[in-house]
Order: structure tokens, then sequence, then C-alpha cells
């Protein structure tokens, strides 16, 4: 199916859902806000467990090596280096790497500080990557696409200079899906068959994760793209609630809709980021202002007495290697103490209207953002083009009744929340496909996935274990508006009891 009969479809999907009826207003928008909960529960009351041994090669463990001397921010960017040297021919996660020199010296000034006493705190001199929507200074941002090709940012976007500042070293930018206006990265390899795809749209971030070219990565998540990714590489992809880390300095997709979304290999490490990115910003008016958390505080809780949804209609059409590693992962939870129930919300029809209407939402806002390409239509990839092309023509109409679908959505998704601590699903009901069949996967790779987007609610994408053909499962839990906690409390549990072997 091409771009455009796809749109047409979801288009089709917008004609038949009607809002407006006798009994009630609709909201346009519902605001995260006014949707959480007005008694969520308190995960820091959850007994503390005691902490393993820290994986090797995790943020967590590389600060704490850095702390008492054993290893370095050089020692780090160096190893970092062999690896992208080594690896990036074949698996072309990154871009764009700045010069080894200028790595370098950012990493012995790290060194200094931290000789000097001057800790930034606990990413000081850890290697990160960039996904290529987001603005570096000093370094291109092309989007993956040739119509941006040349263009140097002034400034970092916010979540970047909030990194730099807490010690981080950015390695380069990684290869996206064009414009992120999909869920492959097709120019990319996933490290653990490298005839498959990665996912996308973060999908060069992922695989720099994957093979330890970085130890964590900023991406976007407008519709799947940090989770999709997270689940086929097997790592972490957590969005966080809408609002919470600032979008300021990402090249749009979708205003309402678009989340700077954090990776790494455990849900600790992704803890850690948004530790060091969250909070109001002036150049975002989505952001918002809300106390600072320690969100390292929520991993490794005893989550027993947890009670989880899981969504049946969240395993329609999901592989048969998918659906068992996925259940495992469900008796894995119910062994620690996590009280299970099965439930039909959402329903089979939420599943698809998300899709449709959220397709709808995010490409008009996106051909709305595109008109700032001057006559750059013969530059897009094709699908990509399609679907800037066919959104230009939506009328007010269909746009204004997806976006009452979204609210009317929140609100049932909010209610339900209310008899749930999270829900859970597979994150991709299929694993990663050969690189040549990507194009048949699009949207049962993000089906389970957009929902929780298109709503701003918080979502975590965890390894739940390998299929028999050694490829990752994602398990997905989504939680109420600023339930980030439980959403990482439940993922740093499942990663407690679950064997992922590296690549």
């Amino acid at each position: 199916m091409n771009a455009r009969t796809s749109f047409r479809e979801a288009l089709e999907d917008v004609h038949r859902y009607k809002a407006d009826g006798l009994a009630r207003r609709p909201a346009f928008i519902s605001s995260v806000e006014r949707l959480g909960k007005a008694n969520r529960r308190d995960v820091r009351s959850l007994p503390k467990l005691p902490v393993a041994d820290t994986t090797a090669g995790t943020v967590a463990d590389v600060s704490r090596r850095m702390a008492d001397g054993s290893t370095s921010a050089v020692e780090q960017t160096q190893l970092a280096l062999e690896i992208i040297r080594a690896q990036n021919p074949e698996l072309n996660a990154f871009v764009h790497v700045p010069s080894e020199e200028s790595l370098l010296e950012i990493a012995e000034s790290l060194d200094r500080e931290r000789e000097s006493t001057r800790v930034r705190g606990s990413l000081h001199g850890v290697p990160i990557s960039v996904k290529d929507v987001v603005h570096v200074k000093g370094m291109p941002t092309t989007s993956s696409s040739k119509v941006m090709e040349g263009y140097m940012p002034d400034d970092d976007a916010t979540a970047v200079r909030l990194l730099r500042d807490a010690g981080a070293v950015i390695m380069g930018k990684t290869h996206t899906h064009e414009f992120a206006l999909g869920v492959t990265t097709a120019q990319s390899r996933n490290p653990w068959d490298t005839g498959r795809d990665p996912g996308g749209s973060s999908g060069g971030s992922a695989v720099s994760l994957a093979t330890q070219m970085s130890l964590l990565s900023v991406g976007t998540d407008t519709r799947a793209s940090i989770r999709v990714p997270a689940a086929l590489c097997g790592i972490v992809g957590y969005k966080p609630t809408f609002g919470i880390v600032s979008t300021d300095g990402i090249i749009t997709l979708s205003w309402s809709m678009d989340h700077t979304g954090l990776q790494a290999r455990t849900t600790e490490d992704v803890a850690m980021m948004v530790n060091a990115t969250q909070g109001v910003d002036s150049r975002d008016p989505s952001s918002l202002d809300r106390s600072a958390e320690d969100y390292t505080d929520f991993v490794n809780r005893d989550v027993s007495g947890l009670r989880v949804g899981v969504a049946v209609n969240g395993l329609i059409g999901a592989d048969a290697e998918v659906q068992r590693v996925f259940e495992e992962s469900i008796e894995a939870l119910r062994s620690l103490g996590v009280e299970i129930v099965e439930t039909e919300i959402p329903s089979d029809e939420d599943f698809r209207l998300a899709t449709s209407l959220g397709l709808i939402v995010s490409r008009v806002e996106a051909a709305a953002f595109h008109q700032s390409f001057d006559n750059a239509g013969p530059l897009y990839t094709t699908p990509v083009f399609e679907q800037l092309d066919e959104a230009s023509k939506v009328v007010a109409v269909d746009y204004v009744n997806a976006q009452r679908f979204r609210a009317e959505f929140q609100e049932r998704m909010a209610a339900h929340l209310n008899d749930f601590d999270a829900l859970m699903m597979p994150t991709t009901l299929v694993t990663a496909p050969k690189v040549e069949e990507s194009d048949q996967y699009l949207i049962i790779l993000s089906r389970n996935c957009i929902p929780w987007s298109f709503i701003g609610f918080p979502v975590i994408s965890v390894p739940a274990g390998l299929t028999s053909e050694r490829l990752p499962v994602g398990a997905q839990f989504v939680g109420a508006p600023f339930d980030d906690g439980i959403v990482l409390a439940l993922s740093s549990a499942l990663e407690s009891v679950t064997d992922m072997p590296a690549p």
C-alpha cells in the first residue's frame, strides 16, 4: 500500500467518526494536567529493593566507575569512537560524527573538572547521541532529507543544552526516517540481524545504544518513533507525559503530538536522563511548570500489589513468537506479585481510530510546517511527499473531527486508568522486518504505540526477551498523565527478571 492510499483510507475513518452529538460538547484537545488522577499511587511508598550489580556499560555503571576513578570521560569517549569506527560503516547509525580531536578535547575538559571536584552530576562525561531532527549547535540538522542539506542550527535544542550542562559528550547525530515521518529507518541496519530494519523513526539512535556507540540518546516520539526502534533493537524507549520535557529545537512534525523521547539500555538510565531534561521552558509553550522529580527514585521498587491491565486488543494480529515472549513477561510480573487483569479497553476500534485519526492530525500539522520549504517537492522521498501532499488537501472539518475523537479518547482512557496502575501490551506486534519488506509493516509496527502519543500519556517500552530466532520483543507500559513513576517502576521490575543479552 502506498502513502497516498494509506492516507486516504485514514481519512475515510475520519468521515465515519461522528464526534458532535446532542448529548455533550467534546473538547477540542484536553489538557493532560486536567486528566491526571486525583488520587495517584505514591510509588515512593513502595518498598525499595536491594540494588543488584549494575549492568556493565550502562550509565549507572559508568557514572559509578568515573566516581571511583576506574574510568574517565576520555576513556568512555575513546571506547564509543572505537565502536563507531568498527560498526557504523555496516550499521549506519550515525549520519554525522564530529572530529575525534574535538570530542576528546571536550572529554578531557570534563575530566579536568572532575579532578578539580566540579562534578556536574551522574551524566558527567557520558557519551550520548542525538537524533537528526534535534538541533545540536555546531552539527548539521538534515532530518535525513535532501530538503535540509547544509542547514546548520544557531543553537542547541533545550534538551540538548540541558544534557550538555549535565556534562554529556555529544558523539554525533543519528539517522532517522526522513523528517521522522515513518516507523522505519531504511538506511540503517538492525544490530541483531543486519538484514532487518531497526525501526523508526529514531532508528539510528536505537542502533547506537544497542551497540554502545553511545550510552544515551535524545530522540522524538510523535506516533511511535521512540518505542518501535527500542522494541526492535532490544533497548528501553521512554516517552514522558506530554510537556515534562521541552520540545524546543526539534524539527516540527506535529506541534500537538511531538514529544522529546529518551532512549537508553536500562530504565534507570532513562530515569537519569529525564532528571536532566525535565522542566518548564519559555521557548516551548507546551512545557509544564511542575516541581522537579528524582525519577531514579522510582526504579528498583517492590511492585507487588500493583494492578496492571493487559490490553487484550493489543494482541490482535501479534506474531506467535511475539505473543509467546509477551505472555512470559506477564508471568514474570505475576511472580513479582503484580495483579494482572485482562481488559477489553482500548477496543480494537480505538486502536484503529487512534491510528487513522492520529495520522490525519499529525500529517496536517506537518504539512503546515513544511510550507516553510519553498519549491522543495522534488527533494522529498516519494512516500513523504505523498503524505504531505495529501495532508495539504484535508479540509478543516475533518481535522477538527479527528481532534474531537482525540479528546474523547483521552477522557475515556484517563477514566479507565482509574481502575489500574498501568496498562500493558506488546510494543510491536512483529519483530524487526526484513529491510526489503519493511514497508509492508508500517501499521502493524506502530499500532500499539500510536494511541499514547496521540493523547500524551506516559509510556515506556522495555525488552521482554528474545524470540527463537534471537530477535528482541518489547513490552509496553502505559500510565495516566504524570504516572511516569509507575511505568518506570514496572519497567524496572520486568528488567530485573528478564535475561536480555547484547546483540
